[in-house]
């Protein structure tokens, strides 16, 4: 539910760019505001993670064995797609470049956006991939590639080792403000935000719950400070996860941590399933939604409600469509190869507290 609301929340946040730029006669101060403070669903998405990633983690047994079946399922996970996508962007860039702003595509930076390494548009400058949406999946693997790390090592206290590796690592960016763009990434403060999930994530299998009263006013505070502070501005060093860090972390500790399960519903989970093929894909959709409602003899006003009422079912359907015809399958391979080369990694005592909750 909250990926759902998370990938929602980034797609209004472009649907309002497009629509300040081009329709800006309905509401004219509404889109940046809406576009601002859609950015937020970033921020949700990383606790997510964070949690999800430290909760399939423990009950397996430390070392290779377990390190080489999460980075490689996260791999199968999430390069498909990504790929996928990032080729189609590059083609149509080349093919009709009047559809695109940014097409130079060095070899090197090509390489580099598809491999997940940080590095910067050769004709913005701005710290992006191809696919610009990109920029958080570079975050993602860092976040993989050490967390498989701690568990190569067998670092027993998973959480604490992530918990202070990161930590550590955002002091260092503060102390010594690198210029070298990987190192501003690794060292970037919303990488707090991975350990805000994983944190609730051993809450959580330890046993640990909140009542609804709490859980009300953890949403509430979460809500409030995320429309309260503005996003600060992009730079060497931002503070970014320790500004929308809490809230984001406040309203999934919410929703999350609660004694009772809720039915939420199933068109919500769905998207929520879709969330990561409606991330990737929305743009495209939302692109083509503009150039069909510009033609359209109607008043600004009404191109407006036209490009919402065309682009956001688009956008969800397109969603859906690609989870179930190539997210599923291709992830669906992927694993049945994993299993047949690296076999089922094995359980154990557990890597956290309360592993053997994580079993049943």
């Amino acid at each position: 539910m909250l990926r759902a609301i998370a990938a929602l929340l980034v797609v209004f946040c472009h649907a309002a760019t497009e629509v300040g730029g081009g329709h800006a006669a309905l509401a004219p101060q509404l889109w940046p505001l809406v576009n601002a403070k859609g950015q937020f669903g970033v921020d949700i998405f990383f606790v997510v993670s964070g949690f999800v990633m430290m909760y399939i983690v423990s009950g397996r047994r430390l070392g290779r064995e377990t390190a080489t079946w999460f980075i490689s399922d996260r791999i199968v996970r999430v390069v498909p797609l990504y790929w996928m996508v990032t080729l189609l962007s590059i083609a149509i860039g080349l093919l009709l470049p009047e559809l695109k702003h940014k097409n130079f595509y060095p070899l090197t930076y090509v390489l580099r956006s598809l491999f997940f390494v940080p590095s910067s548009n050769p004709v913005t400058g701005a710290p992006e991939p191809v696919l610009g949406l990109g920029w958080t999946l570079n975050f993602e693997m860092f976040f993989y590639v050490v967390l498989s790390i701690v568990l190569l090592l067998g670092i027993r206290r998973v959480y604490l080792a992530m918990a202070g590796i990161f930590v550590t690592l955002v002091a260092l960016g503060a102390w010594l403000k690198p210029e070298y763009l990987v190192l501003r990434g690794w060292t970037h403060t919303i990488i707090l935000e991975f350990v805000f999930g994983v944190l609730f994530a051993q809450l959580r299998l330890s046993g640990f719950r909140i009542g609804v009263p709490t859980q009300i006013a953890l949403i509430v505070a979460g809500v409030a400070g995320w429309m309260l502070m503005g996003l600060p501005a992009d730079g060497p060093f931002d503070m970014r996860g320790l500004v929308w860090g809490p809230p984001a972390a406040a309203i999934f500790a919410g929703v999350v941590l609660g004694r009772r399960e809720i039915a939420y519903p199933k068109l919500l989970m769905l998207i929520g399933d879709a969330s990561y093929s409606l991330y990737l894909t929305h743009l495209f959709i939302m692109r083509a939604s503009s150039l069909v409602v510009n033609q359209l003899p109607v008043s600004p006003a009404l191109r407006v409600v036209l490009f919402f009422a065309v682009f956001i079912p688009g956008a969800i359907g397109f969603a859906i469509l690609s989870y179930r015809k190539f997210e599923m399958p291709t992830m669906r391979l992927g694993r049945r190869l994993l299993h047949a080369r690296l076999g089922k990694p094995g359980l154990a005592e557990g890597v956290s507290a309360g592993a053997q909750q994580a079993r049943t």
